[in-house]
């Protein structure tokens, strides 16, 4: 085993063992490092069969659903998870080539999406993280349940015959399975939602403490564990992106062609105007209830860490009302001292603008091309 292999194998351990005392810790230690050496082990297998990188193969396999793990969140773990992989291999200490890691990333970054077809190494992680579960974690009854999907069922079948491996399953008739619905209906005005989700927290008080367990939930989409002191008085972004992850607004913690994540302002600010949900303030502009209202020199500067003091957008919260003279707001870390509150504020002061997100969006994780950053077309 190389260094660097041994230190991958080293990282995972300590997530693993970690969890058994975090507040979120969502699954069993031998689970999560069945599955991750389970997927490691096929990604080895499938690559000696298509002439691939073992080690490349077998590192995307360690740290494909890391993200998973840590936070015990789903919902696009495959792009949170190549966020985060980004970080744990850029501070390693025997580290792999910038063309190594883009590697591996893109592999983590598509493994979920198992209806289309990307590059060699994003294939043999899907076709590992679809073989692993029934060699390791099912057989039969796995390949025979509602779980494996008519998206994985190819893959497996496909896998089988590659391999050689004649399992000789009952495979599930997708066909009259019909559709699964979205819990989520078009009626649904998702940013009154967020409006009703910040006003009852901002409410609250929240104080931003590890003794605080509404806090530590709301910022348990970030998954390094330095995110407590990462986010201490700035964590007004951290609560707007709870407020809509909650209300059916769910985002990746970053967008892929954008340098920040969404626990920053400028995140905010950058992706609403790529999106075209930015609205400029100026005289006759009025806010309406769930818009995210971007301030600017709103946080005196001896509040502002010193590496964003020269940065003008520097707040962000959630609008409940507005009469046309007076905004009401609700915030996280008011003034970054580090507490929630609901504030009256006069119209266009210290506002650079409002986010109106549109409320049929939904991100199509899909689209992305992790290696070029741009829109893949169906």
């Amino acid at each position: 085993m190389s260094d660097r292999m041994a230190e991958i194998q080293e990282y995972i351990e300590t997530l693993a063992g970690g969890l058994g005392s975090s507040m979120n810790h969502y699954f069993d230690f031998d689970d999560i490092k069945v599955h991750l050496s389970g997927v490691s082990s096929c990604c080895v297998l499938l690559a000696a069969s298509r002439g691939l990188d073992a080690e490349i193969g077998a590192v995307s396999g360690l740290l494909h659903d890391i993200y998973r793990y840590k936070t015990g969140i789903h919902a696009f773990h495959a792009h949170n998870g190549a966020e985060m992989a980004r970080v744990v291999l850029k501070y390693m200490k025997n580290q792999f080539t910038e063309d190594e890691k883009q590697i591996i990333l893109s592999a983590i970054f598509h493994h979920g999406d198992k209806n289309d077809i990307h590059g060699d190494y994003e294939e043999l992680l899907k076709d590992a993280d679809t073989l692993a579960p029934f060699l390791f974690e099912g057989g039969a009854e796995y390949a025979s349940s509602l779980h494996l999907r008519k998206k994985r069922l190819k893959r497996l079948q496909k896998t089988e015959k590659e391999l050689n491996l004649l399992f000789g399953l009952d495979y599930p008739d997708f066909e009259k399975l019909g559709k699964i619905k979205s819990s989520y209906g078009g009626s649904v005005n998702k940013r009154s939602v967020a409006a009703g989700i910040a006003e009852r927290l901002a409410a609250a008080s929240i104080t931003g403490s590890r003794q605080d367990r509404v806090y530590m939930n709301m910022i348990r989409y970030w998954p390094e564990d330095s995110a407590f002191d990462d986010l201490k008085n700035g964590w007004c972004a951290a609560f707007v992106y709870h407020c809509f992850y909650e209300a059916g607004i769910i985002l990746p913690i970053r967008w892929l062609t954008l340098d920040h994540r969404f626990a920053g302002v400028t995140q905010w600010y950058t992706w609403g105007k790529k999106l075209g949900f930015f609205i400029k303030d100026e005289p006759g502009v009025i806010p309406e209830r769930g818009d995210i209202i971007i301030y600017k020199n709103s946080i005196p500067p001896e509040n502002k860490p010193e590496d964003q003091r020269n940065i003008p957008t520097d707040h962000i919260g959630i609008i409940l009302s507005c009469d046309g003279i007076n905004y009401t707001v609700a915030e996280g870390n008011v003034n970054n001292e580090n507490t929630s509150g609901i504030l009256i504020k006069p119209l266009h002061q210290n506002t650079e603008g409002y986010i109106r997100i549109d409320n049929s969006f939904n991100y199509k994780d899909w689209k992305f091309d992790y290696m070029t950053g741009t829109e893949r077309l169906k």
